[in-house]
């Protein structure tokens, strides 16, 4: 008995595709148009671009808590080996979070302001250049982390300063992520409505919590 298999079929198909002079569009798979990029507003920009580097300046400041511990147990001297996995876990959360920030403030995934594309084009570069160079100081001892210096540091923060101000961010950073922080809180509120109790013969207010974590 004969009997007509799948896979002779799809070669019966290519042979067509094949035979067909200087080939058509039909026959190939069709690519999807690639995405036009997120066009942001001169309001938007500035939220969009700290919320991608706050939490890399929160990674930091952990990272500033350990590499104190482990200058003092170096001052301190000893024969015993100074554990520096808590100082290599907070550098690996400061390479990730470069990482993270540096796709999110990615020039090609959005249209930032003409006045502050260069500047964020810059600060992204130079985190991605913190990435590397966080894992590689991420695997130094106690000793030689506590001696080194971070390479790119001064250039890091001109970039910094450069796109906050093109964004009419505030110029102190600690400032502007603890605002940042404290609106988003803000709009993470649920409104409620008061429950009436009985008895009560008036209403009240409460107070919001508001916090906001610095950077370095």
């Amino acid at each position: 008995m004969r009997q007509t298999s799948r896979p002779r079929s799809a070669l019966l198909g290519a042979l067509a595709c094949a035979l067909l002079a200087g080939g058509i569009a039909g026959c190939a798979p069709q690519s999807e148009p690639a995405p036009e990029p997120e066009v942001l507003s001169a309001t938007t920009a500035g939220g969009v671009y700290l919320d991608a580097v706050c939490p890399v300046n929160a990674a930091w400041d952990e990272v500033d808590v350990e590499l104190d511990r482990l200058r003092i147990a170096v001052a301190r001297g000893g024969d015993e080996e100074i554990d520096t996995s808590r100082f290599a876990d907070a550098m690996e959360r400061v390479a990730e979070a470069s990482s993270d920030a540096g796709k999110r403030l990615d020039t090609e995934q959005q249209s930032w302001p003409a006045q502050a594309e260069p500047a964020v084009e810059s600060v992204r570069e130079t985190l991605q250049a913190d990435r590397k160079q966080a894992l590689s100081v991420a695997k130094l001892d106690a000793e030689e982390a506590a001696a080194y210096d971070w390479k790119g540091a001064a250039e890091a923060g001109e970039a910094a300063a450069e796109a906050r101000a093109a964004l009419g961010l505030p110029e102190d950073p600690v400032a502007a992520c603890a605002q940042w922080e404290e609106q988003q809180a803000e709009t993470a509120q649920p409104e409620r409505s008061p429950t009436p109790q009985s008895g009560s013969t008036g209403g009240g207010s409460g107070s919001e919590r508001k916090g906001g974590d610095s950077n370095g």
